[in-house]
């Protein structure tokens, strides 16, 4: 059952639309985005032609300015702009700090990061109900941050807005998809250094990376098949 969940999360995560749109006015030199999603300071994106940028300042659903990866590239960033997919990832604390860290060298290949924490408490329903099962969920989306240099409001504003952002489009997929009933609330918790608080206030990393980002509680409740009410 618990591989059924974790299957029908990760169809929900890669349902998330990766795309912006943005228009370049040359007066500015900037690339006017009227929804940022999870784009960040530092961030590789692409244009329709499959051209990198690096993303230099932003103002959070409204502009950005970036620059070319390739010094050749004359073009300017505007259009369907691609940003980087999550990287979907389940499991116990253990098995998916394993996972994760063996899956590549390149951290920037497995970021930003959609972790289920497969700690699962389900309800299965009975063959009167038109319900299947209701599942309390956590999962966490996560980014890099610099823990030496960024301030807590530099961790705010460079990574956990972001992933409130990646959060609120998995939100949106979940509100859209016939098979889930539409939810009443959620609880989201913000970490500007992400760890395991102890009574002694100390920190540590729960994956071996400086990450920072939101943990999303929520109570899916899926119909069967063939019966949506």
């Amino acid at each position: 059952m618990t591989n059924e969940v974790s299957n029908i999360i990760k169809s929900l995560c890669t349902s998330l639309d990766v795309t912006v749109f943005g228009v370049y006015d040359s007066n500015t030199d900037k690339t006017y985005i009227c929804n940022t999603k999870w784009m960040k300071v530092g961030q590789i994106v692409e244009d329709s032609n499959d051209e990198k940028y690096r993303i230099l300042t932003i103002e959070y659903n409204e502009w950005v300015t970036w620059e070319p990866v390739d010094p050749n590239n004359q073009n300017d960033l505007e259009g369907v702009i691609t940003l980087p997919t999550p990287y979907w990832i389940t499991g116990t604390q253990l098995a998916a700090n394993r996972e994760w860290t063996i899956s590549s060298p390149n951290l920037s290949a497995k970021l930003p990061l959609v972790w289920l924490l497969e700690v699962l408490r389900m309800r299965k329903y009975g063959m009167e109900s038109t319900y299947d099962f209701d599942a309390d969920v956590r999962m966490f989306f996560l980014d890099e941050t610099n823990v030496l240099q960024y301030y807590t409001e530099d961790h705010r504003n460079n990574v956990m807005y972001p992933m409130e952002k990646l959060c609120e489009e998995f939100l949106n997929v979940v509100n859209e998809d016939v098979r889930f009933v539409r939810y009443d609330d959620y609880e989201l918790i913000t970490f500007s250094r992400f760890g395991t608080e102890r009574t002694d206030g100390m920190f540590a990393n729960i994956l071996d990376a400086n990450l920072s980002g939101v943990e999303l509680r929520i109570r899916l409740i899926k119909y069967k098949a063939n019966c949506i009410c």
